[in-house]
């Protein structure tokens, strides 16, 4: 009977009143107990000293209260000390939230290889049952993206048979495709330019989205216009806190000559100089609207003086008609007031000022003829652009003020440069001038959206979404090039040597094997070698003058072998420093005590030859008799008879006395 066993099972005997435990004794076993003490909110975690977590106190002090004894368990805090833990630290420890699980999961070559050699089980199948993508696999089944995939794949081939069938419509518009590829490119640069320009230069992005701007805007699905002229009304409103856009920019924009003005009844209409208002002015209509960074196709260096309060009125509380609704719902207000001619009064060739503004003679008030200016400067850009004559705004030419640093300011000069090389090819594309430029792009970009849409369903529900999946490849290419597995992903003999090994690093000790540079070693050498893949702790690494020169060449055979592996996997794309790698997969600090133990010098000698605790010498010694057996395994399976019969006497020379014993207490 061990001392655990012999301790609870005098716990629940009336032979112990009170049971000092440790937290590990007080969490891990199921003993309920009348009341529980702590003779301290703080802990070391083998780090730092801190306080508990509201989840270890919360299970220590669930021991308290034995059901069907007790009624309630007492719970009991000794403050030793002039003053009690402050109030917000024992707050959050009573009633904070525990910490949340994170997975551990982490691919080994190891994993990899033994999975590659089933039939039953996949490395991404292993991966799905990970704790890591538990809950992307729910929601996967809770959202039945599956149906959805299947539906989208219905629509999207619908829509690309009409597509095709109604390619007798598109005469000029051949290119419609290519061109709305040009301008999804164009648009998505401009989207990253400006967005760095609104967090970096402010509102007006360094004067590129200033007011009285003129843009070419494209949003044919959304809002019915393409490649269409439009001012900048409002510059885009910058959250302060995220530094995120709260507002986009507000634009006139000027609507196709196709375009028919459809006012719907179920919407409130707005109201003149109000945002979704569709005016009419020189023969064709205009609409307030937002622009998204996502719908600006050009940004042109043609920038007007306008007054943008006259042009366009907030939204107030009470929405698009204001303070104005309470008058329109008023019997008092609605009847018609009585009117009389100025000519009546011999005013008749004077102006007149409203609350509008100044009226002048044909009856146009300040803001009519500011929005005929406006009009007209549009209808001027889009003639410009139909010649294309109209000039693009450089965006280096708004970061004049310093806002970019280091590689910004050369991934800045590659988007403005990549931008005028965009806009020459939308250009040259016969779509761009073509009157039904809407109708078709809107049919593209329908049927794009809904390919993409479909696409990132394929991809959820593929194993290329798998959070390990990148790891994965990286891992497995590495292994092909180590010729481990061939291209058919067949397990070949290093692979199989490296399926052996469990305790330690599995490359390093499979090349190890493959080099041979144990096979000269005598078996306490061996040991004494292999003890730098089992110890983990922090220790002096350098080796002693005393060890045999071939013991210590091959600890820096070791180190060369470590080294190019880690090499070898950051050109594979691993986050793995080569340095760090070696540094962290060997430490030689217990080479010298292994290699005493091995020749037979008692316990109590090694231990005087390092600083390292006893029981962490005890540890490495017993795993490195399982390491020994695991590269025994490996000597058999290529065929090396003679690493085979000298691990078998390594594993003789350390399994002995003290540290191999099966109790320290029965001996």
């Amino acid at each position: 009977m061990s001392s655990l066993d012999l301790t609870i099972g005098s716990y629940f005997l009336p032979f112990f009143p009170v049971l000092f435990a440790t937290e590990t004794f007080a969490m891990g076993v199921n003993m309920p107990a009348r009341a529980v003490v702590f003779n301290s909110i703080r802990k070391h975690d083998g780090t730092r000293f801190r306080v508990l977590e509201p989840g270890e106190y919360t299970q220590m002090a669930g021991r308290a209260g034995r059901r069907g004894i007790d009624k309630i368990g007492t719970v009991i805090m000794c403050c030793f000390g002039e003053e009690p833990p402050p109030q917000f630290i024992l707050r959050n420890m009573l009633t904070g939230s525990s910490t949340l699980l994170s997975s551990q999961f982490r691919l080994t070559y190891n994993m990899i290889l033994n999975l590659l050699r089933v039939e039953d089980m996949t490395v991404e199948g292993m991966i799905k049952r990970s704790f890591s993508e538990f809950a992307t696999q729910r929601a996967l089944t809770t959202n039945e993206y599956p149906k959805l995939l299947k539906r989208g794949t219905k629509a999207h081939a619908r829509l690309e048979e009409e597509f095709i069938r109604d390619a007798h419509t598109r005469i000029g518009a051949e290119d419609i495709s290519d061109y709305y590829a040009s301008s999804t490119e164009l648009i998505s640069l401009n989207k990253e330019g400006l967005d760095h320009l609104l967090r970096s230069a402010g509102n007006t992005a360094g004067g590129a989205l200033i007011a009285g701007r003129i843009l070419l805007v494209t949003s044919a699905r959304k809002k019915g216009f393409a490649r269409s002229s439009a001012i900048v009304v409002k510059s885009p409103q910058i959250a302060s806190a995220g530094n995120t856009i709260s507002k986009p920019a507000v634009c006139i924009v000027l609507l196709p000559p196709s375009y028919v003005h459809a006012p719907n009844e179920s919407k409130p209409v707005a109201t003149e100089y109000h945002m979704g208002y569709v005016g009419s002015c020189k023969n064709r209509n205009y609409i307030y609207a937002y622009i998204d960074l996502d719908e600006v196709l050009i940004v042109s260096s043609i920038k007007h003086k306008i007054d943008a309060d006259k042009l366009y009125k907030e939204e107030s509380k009470f929405g698009a008609l204001g303070g104005n609704k309470a008058k329109a719902s008023n019997s008092f207000f609605s009847t018609k007031p009585m009117t009389r001619n100025a000519e009546d009064f011999g005013f008749g060739s004077m102006k007149i000022r409203s609350k509008g503004g100044s009226v002048d003679a044909g009856g146009k008030t300040t803001e009519d003829q500011s929005i005929e200016k406006v009009i007209a400067y549009l209808l001027e850009a889009e003639s410009m652009e139909s010649n294309a004559a109209l000039d693009i705004l450089s965006l280096k030419e708004c970061t004049k003020g310093g806002v970019f640093q280091g590689n910004e300011v050369l991934r800045f000069g590659t988007i403005s440069s990549e931008i005028c090389h965009r806009v020459m090819e939308v250009r040259s594309y016969k779509s761009h001038l073509h009157p039904s430029l809407v109708k078709h792009y809107t049919s593209v970009e329908k049927k794009e959206t809904l390919s993409s849409t479909v696409q990132a369903l394929r991809h959820v529900l593929s194993n290329e979404s798998l959070q390990l999946f990148p790891d994965f490849l990286q891992r497995k290419a590495l292994l092909k090039t180590l010729n481990y597995v061939d291209e058919s992903d067949t397990v070949k003999v290093k692979g199989r040597v490296a399926c052996e090994c469990n305790t330690c690093e599995e490359l390093i000790v499979t090349e190890i094997v493959f080099e041979g540079i144990l096979n000269d070693l005598e078996p306490a050498e061996i040991v004494a070698a292999l003890s730098a893949l089992i110890f983990q702790e922090k220790a002096d690494n350098g080796l002693d003058n005393e060890l045999p020169e071939r013991l210590r060449n091959t600890c820096e055979k070791m180190k060369k072998i470590a080294t190019n592996l880690g090499q070898l996997q950051n050109e594979h794309g691993l986050m793995i420093d080569p340095k760090d790698y070696c540094d962290s997969s060997l430490k030689f600090g217990l080479v010298h005590v292994v290699y005493e133990w091995a020749l037979g010098i008692p316990f109590s000698n090694i231990c005087q030859l390092t600083l390292v605790q006893e029981g962490s010498i005890v540890r490495c010694i017993t795993r490195l008799d399982e390491l020994c057996r695991e590269i025994r395994n490996c000597a058999r399976v290529v065929g090396n008879p003679t690493l085979y019969r000298k691990m078998e006497e390594a594993s003789l020379a350390i399994k002995r006395d003290i540290v191999f014993a099966s109790s320290l207490y029965i001996s």
